[in-house]
């Protein structure tokens, strides 16, 4: 159920831009969405993995789901708006990577934290260029009680389109920084977990990589599709030696298919 919940999440952050009818405060549906994404930035072992997906658009006064997924706007202006955002990251069986045998499995992420996004150009945040800066904390969801593990930022240029036809997309990418308790998460290997071809390495914080990720989705009736599509580059991160990281390029793909009934 865990990577149920955060696999839903995902796709609904990464894809949600779906305010085809805003005078309806709710429209709820269900369907189906796939993933398929390496274990790890820096991993070269892949997962894929399809689920039951809930579809829920809510269009309150402060609370809302809408084109960034589930936020709060508590303060909005065709310039500028300050909100609360979220974000997801799926690690399906992380046991089963060769690099890691042994070591605590790595679960997916919760992230939650505020964020300035600055319209660049358009007449409101819906269409054209904006800057996003973000900043997150970030919280495993493991089998037991959720852990905090470090906080990240992901500042971004987000530009966004409609196409004729129902078509919406929306295009982001920039660079990813983290603390040290993040990278050590992920990439540190403690001295007990150490051996002869995984020697122990303690991540810094810092740089994390390149994102750029595009989505589309559209409306057709009561159906509701949409497309994701992830680029990930480590080159430059001061984690590059440690012996878990196997490639400095990866992709992430997703999709959803939904039947919205109300």
């Amino acid at each position: 159920m865990k990577k149920l919940l955060t696999f839903i999440g995902l796709l609904t952050a990464a894809t949600v831009h779906a305010e085809q009818t805003p005078e309806k405060r709710w429209e709820l549906g269900i369907g189906v969405g796939g993933i398929y994404a390496p274990d790890y930035k820096g991993s070269k072992s892949y997962r894929d993995y399809l689920a039951p997906i809930p579809y829920v658009v809510y269009r309150g006064p402060v609370i809302r789901t809408d084109r960034d997924g589930v936020r709060g706007d508590f303060l909005r202006t065709n310039a500028y708006e300050f909100t609360a955002s979220m974000a997801v990251s799926v690690t399906p069986d992380s046991d089963k990577n060769e690099l890691r045998q042994g070591m605590p499995e790595l679960t997916s992420t919760l992230e939650l934290g505020p964020a300035v996004n600055i319209n660049l150009s358009g007449v409101d945040f819906s269409q054209g260029l904006s800057l996003t800066l973000p900043v997150r904390a970030v919280i495993a969801l493991g089998d037991g009680s959720p852990e905090y593990i470090g906080m990240v930022s992901a500042p971004s240029l987000v530009f966004r389109r409609d196409f004729s036809g129902g078509w919406k997309s929306t295009l982001r990418g920039g660079p990813v920084f983290a603390s040290g308790k993040y990278h050590d998460y992920y990439y540190s290997v403690d001295s007990q977990y150490a051996l002869p071809d995984r020697p122990e390495y303690n991540a810094q914080s810092g740089y994390n990589g390149f994102n750029l990720q595009g989505a589309l989705s559209r409306r057709f009736s009561d159906y509701w599709y949409a497309f994701y599509l992830r680029y990930s580059n480590i080159q430059g991160v001061n984690f590059a030696d440690s012996p878990l990281v196997e490639t400095e390029h990866n992709i992430t793909g997703g999709f959803a298919i939904s039947w919205v009934f109300l």
